[in-house]
């Protein structure tokens, strides 16, 4: 993204949106590897094995992206 000139109090709505929009990648991340697990379990019929794997797997890899872009966005600011 291009660097906002704006001051701080101006750019509130943009970093609350960015925001949501990671934490709603967090959740679906979670949710698209727990329906995967879930039908590998279907699959498998192993029932709830994969599908809480495939959730954690969802979780940590929405928790990792997360963090690195908040780390990311803090590296940039001064």
């Amino acid at each position: 993204m291009p660097p906002d000139d704006r001051p701080p109090d101006a750019q509130g709505y943009g970093q609350g949106y960015a925001y949501f929009g990671m934490a709603l990648s967090f959740t679906v991340a979670s949710l698209l590897f727990g329906a995967l697990g879930w039908v590998v379990d279907g699959w498998l019929h192993t029932r709830p094995l994969v599908a809480i794997a495939g959730a954690f797997v969802g979780g940590f890899a929405g928790f990792m992206s997360i963090y690195y872009r908040v780390k990311r966005d803090t590296e940039k600011k001064p």
